[in-house]
């Protein structure tokens, strides 16, 4: 289990509760009285959730391609799920190919 000391720990999380969110808004979106909850309380977990994208991309340095794939995950259901695996294998080095060093994408921010 990832700590939440660190940053990757907590955008697993986050990454986790908005995708959950999300699918519980859609799942709502008939009933009325539970989506003018359930929406709002996605909206505000949503921007605690870009917190985390933005302190993983100053701290891990990740790719232009890499931050659009975290800010849209928000936005579509389960998307979140795929990026936050993505990104983990990513920064944890699992032997999918992924490593710490640079990559292409961040080859080309300054």
């Amino acid at each position: 289990m990832t700590s939440l000391a660190t940053p990757l720990g907590r955008y697993r999380l986050m990454a986790w509760v908005v995708g959950t969110m999300l699918i519980a808004v859609f799942v709502a979106i008939p009933f009325q009285s539970v989506e003018k909850v359930i929406g709002p309380l996605h909206g505000v977990l949503y921007i605690a959730y870009l917190a985390t994208v933005v302190q993983m991309l100053l701290v891990y340095r990740l790719g232009f391609w890499y931050f659009v794939g975290m800010v849209v995950a928000g936005w579509c259901p389960f998307v979140s799920f795929v990026v936050e695996r993505l990104v983990t294998r990513r920064l944890g080095g699992s032997p999918a190919g992924y490593t710490r060093g640079p990559t292409f994408e961040s080859d080309l921010e300054p």
